[in-house]
């Protein structure tokens, strides 16, 4: 039976565009020769403008590159026998190459493309510039008050928080909320090495530099007790040039102020834990703002600056993110999540699960080991208590590692269903937590949102970051997470049906009234 060609060709156009990710933009196809024809086809290739990738003499083949309008063209090349996508591959190793933070679904930045125009400068502790998860082009910088040279972070701060704002998503690390290299970023150093003390009147100079730099937003995760005219003064000149300013709202965990967060002029920045709760660290105040993730924040440190293998847990929407057992096997393993209470004794045949085992009364190499015994395939250690656990077992063919006391409620609700647990082992990139971590958050997300409504003031996209949060806590307004935590599509979504109309006058902070 003969088959036609161009049957045949019909067919290898279905399976490109069959192909999401090719059939899109441009894409790279393989085209095999008629027999003996190579050379000719490739004449023909070069006479119509199209670039080959890869020429295979010895299967009189050869990789193209073209885009989906060039397409059919190549069905009218007289010595094409067939052509196929050229499909992706990656390296197989085990573990995670890549690990997406929580707090990105959770502020809805996945959810948003980012059109341009917009500059962020981060005042911090310098910008780690040759790390392999970060941008470089499009990154300038300056120090204020001799701290030290802006591409340079001995300590490590600066680093994680402009990797929320900017990590690259390029299958290895991590992601930040603009992860394309297209977020223009000014670097203000502002703390030395040990990253201890900064003054009122560094900050101010370092604001000054970011106007001058033509940034769009400041994000600051710092703070202090006190508030300082110098500091209030240069806020609020830069308020006036609409620029939109962003804070932490402070780590002492009590009702009391951290400045500069709580100028009126200022966003003041909250934390938040993978599931939605208060972070116990996170002030209680009238400025609160808006909330974001601040707790176990996966981002970029200095390469070289971290210690542990790291830990993630996904089920559904649920992404959990911490150090992995010291002992644990590297790689990645999935199955049904069975709860194996306090691991003392056999959860009966748990094979190819995962093991959902309490804190508490024996060893954690015990509770891994019985559930290894049961034909388990990874453990999950729940603590209890809120804080973090990182826990040693003997070296083991498991995977193992530990979630919160509020995650491992989460995963309780959740038993019977396809869970996901990872470890592996990154030396630049690690966890921290605090308001610090938050505010990246808002600061990126901010950009986002205004990118894509570059006719908006700064107080316009402020209230329209107000009016879109997803409300936690008290029902409206209160002070643990202000409006609520920030939300980029449905800040989009509002500003597409309100406008952003904002009055010139001072907005003040928190719920907008006077205190």
């Amino acid at each position: 039976m003969m088959i036609n060609k161009k049957t045949v060709l019909a067919a290898s156009i279905a399976l490109a565009y069959s192909f999401p990710s090719l059939a899109d933009q441009s894409m790279r196809i393989v085209l095999e020769a008629n027999s003996n024809k190579a050379s000719a086809l490739k004449s023909e290739l070069l006479s119509n403008n199209i670039k080959i990738e890869k020429e295979l003499s010895s299967l009189e083949s050869f990789a193209i590159s073209i885009d989906k309008t060039q397409l059919a063209n190549v069905t009218g090349l007289t010595n094409v026998k067939t052509f196929y996508p050229d499909v992706p591959r990656k390296l197989m190793s085990e573990g995670a190459s890549q690990y997406i933070p929580y707090g990105l679904s959770m502020v809805q930045a996945d959810q948003v493309q980012y059109q341009g125009g917009q500059k962020v400068c981060v005042i911090d502790s310098g910008y780690a510039l040759e790390h392999p998860d970060l941008p470089s082009a499009g990154v300038t910088g300056s120090d204020d008050g001799g701290a030290g040279v802006w591409y340079q972070d001995p300590f490590g701060h600066g680093t994680h928080v402009a990797g929320t704002i900017v990590a690259i998503d390029n299958e290895f690390g991590t992601t930040g909320i603009v992860d394309d290299h297209s977020l223009d970023m000014h670097i203000v150093r502002v703390f030395a090495g040990n990253g201890s003390w900064a003054y009122a009147s560094d900050l101010a100079g370092a604001i000054d530099e970011c106007q001058q730099a033509g940034s769009t937003v400041i994000s600051m995760s710092l703070g202090g007790k006190y508030s300082s005219p110098i500091e209030e003064k240069a806020l609020d000149k830069v308020a006036r040039a609409n620029i939109l300013m962003v804070a932490a709202a402070g780590n002492a965990g009590e009702a009391s102020h951290s400045y500069p967060a709580s100028y009126d002029s200022v966003i003041s920045v909250a934390a938040v834990d993978s599931t939605k709760n208060h972070a116990s660290f996170s002030q209680r105040s009238s400025q609160i703002e808006l909330a974001a993730p601040g707790v176990n924040i996966f981002s970029t440190v200095p390469v070289d600056r971290a210690r542990f293998s790291k830990f993630n847990v996904t089920q559904d929407t649920v992404n959990f993110q911490y150090y992995g057992m010291d002992g644990s096997r590297f790689g990645t393993v999935t199955g049904e999540l069975v709860d194996c209470g306090l691991g003392t004794q056999s959860c009966g045949d748990v094979t190819g699960k995962i093991c959902l085992i309490e804190r508490g009364e024996i060893p954690f190499y015990k509770k891994v080991e019985q559930c290894e015994a049961d034909g388990g395939v990874g453990v999950i250690i729940r603590n209890n208590n809120q804080s973090q656990l990182i826990g040693t077992i003997n070296p083991t063919s498991m995977i193992a590692g530990s979630v919160t006391r509020n995650e491992g409620l989460n995963l309780m609700d959740n038993l019977g269903k396809e869970t996901t647990i990872t470890v592996a082992e990154f030396s630049d990139h690690d966890f921290k937590s605090g308001t610090s971590m938050a505010t990246p958050h808002v600061s990126g997300v901010a950009a986002l949102v205004w990118s894509n409504y570059p006719e908006c003031s700064a107080n316009g996209i402020r209230l329209a970051l107000r009016a879109s949060a997803d409300d936690q806590g008290d029902m409206g307004y209160d002070h643990a997470y202000g409006w609520g935590i920030v939300q980029a599509k449905a800040a989009v979504d509002y500003i597409a049906e309100n406008g952003c109309k904002a009055s010139n006058n001072v907005l003040r902070g928190g719920d907008g009234s006077a205190h």
